[in-house]
């Protein structure tokens, strides 16, 4: 169909929360150019309310959003106004469902960059349960992208001092409302169900095996959260005086790590390393602790011996390209990325990488290809934005007159 067609001609439309396809400007662009019109927020004129897929839409305290609020209530009085989720409005207005098809999967520094995320937090997220990979394959995990935003919500209101019970309660509130909406309930009942295993550390602490330090939030009390109901492995609590097994120094490891505590995690992963002989996940998390700390030849170092243990180890081929591109050597930087994309020929953060440090290197032609191979994973409109700009300067330096629009570029600065 024409861009242009008036699919949504004569109707007001909002959206509450963030949408996950596109941003706000470019829907309310859409909009208008199929006849429609934008409406900041609901009132008794408008016809349709879009509830964004990034995330939740709930308010900083925990409740629904105040359009969703006003909408259900206008709705009830009779109003002929209608709520739908994301990808119904864009199946419905035949535009582009940018990845939010159900097929697409992302990587988790994909997912970093479009939601603005240190891939750290990303990871703790996972090991709280919260987030599950759809699919691993050579150690590299794959995520939906809307399990990840709501995972990165519910973090936020709780970090907020939100209780669990409220967010609940309101999010049960939504699927009363809209049955067919998949609400993420499924993440709380993780969070609250107690089932994750967890060991001692050495300070008596409680820590999943990965090493993430468990707290919890109370219901009634968030000022001071009582702990869940927690199941604990057969993983003693190592003495002070006696050896410590590679699996506990790895558990301790990790909770310095992401704690902020990187001198003991560097120190705990070689003492693993010690206990146990070198192990490619140990290896990997210490180069990561010693890219922290800015010691990135250190880092390098164990990002080689990583993947000279696991050769398949996709993200330590690609983080030893980060770190041999930040060491200036750009040669053995561009192999370690290619040798990524070879395990792993879809792998974004391969491309997205390679396709900076060869723009650095100024191979404008081959960053263009990674740039264009990295767009065609992109799952958000502003991740897209940046690489069609960046992807359009490389055909500038390459000397190629175009007209950027023709390509859906936008306009471009010169």
């Amino acid at each position: 169909m024409d861009a242009g067609a008036p699919t949504l001609a004569g109707r007001r439309i909002a959206v509450t929360g963030r949408l996950a396809s596109r941003t706000r400007d470019a829907v309310v662009a859409e909009i208008e150019a199929r006849g429609g019109t934008w409406t900041e927020h609901v009132d008794e004129r408008t016809d349709l309310l879009v509830i964004g897929l990034d995330g939740w839409p709930l308010r900083n305290d925990g409740h629904l959003t105040r359009d969703l609020e006003r909408a259900r209530a206008l709705e009830a009085a009779g109003h002929p106004i209608r709520i739908v989720d994301e990808p119904t409005f864009l199946r419905e207005a035949e535009l582009d469902a940018g990845g939010l098809d159900g097929k697409r999967q992302f990587t988790l520094g994909q997912l970093a960059r479009v939601l603005d995320i240190p891939v750290g937090r990303l990871r703790s997220l996972i090991r709280r349960g919260l987030v599950r990979p759809s699919r691993v394959e050579r150690r590299l995990s794959w995520f939906d992208f809307t399990e990840v935003a709501r995972a990165r919500s519910l973090q936020s209101l709780l970090d907020q001092g939100v209780t669990l019970r409220a967010i609940r309660n309101n999010l049960r509130l939504l699927e009363r409302w809209m049955p067919d909406a998949q609400t993420g309930l499924n993440q709380l009942d993780l969070l609250e169900g107690g089932n994750l295993v967890v060991v001692h550390t050495p300070e008596g602490q409680l820590a999943e095996p990965s090493g993430q330090l468990r707290f919890a939030f109370a219901d009634d009390a968030p000022q001071r959260p009582e702990p869940l109901p927690l199941r604990s492995t057969r993983v003693q609590r190592p003495t002070r005086e006696g050896p410590r097994r590679a699996e506990e120094w790895f558990v301790a490891g990790v909770a310095a790590e992401d704690s902020g505590r990187l001198e003991d995690a560097v120190h705990a992963y070689h003492q693993a390393l010690i206990a146990d002989g070198p192990q490619a996940e140990v290896c990997f998390n210490f180069g990561n602790a010693l890219i922290g700390l800015g010691l990135v030849g250190e880092a390098a170092q164990r990002f080689m011996q990583a993947v000279e243990i696991d050769p398949e180890y996709v993200e330590a081929w690609n983080n030893l390209g980060n770190a041999l591109s930040e060491l200036g050597r750009i040669t053995e930087s561009v192999r370690a990325y290619e040798t990524a994309l070879e395990i792993e020929p879809a792998y974004a953060d391969a491309h997205f990488n390679l396709a900076e440090t060869l723009l650095l290197d100024e191979q404008f032609e081959a960053a263009g290809r990674h740039f264009q191979a990295y767009l065609d994973t992109s799952p958000h409109a502003a991740d897209r934005d940046y690489i069609e700009r960046t992807l359009a300067e490389c055909m500038r330096r390459q000397g190629v007159d175009l007209e950027v629009e023709s390509y859906g570029f936008g306009d471009v600065d010169a």
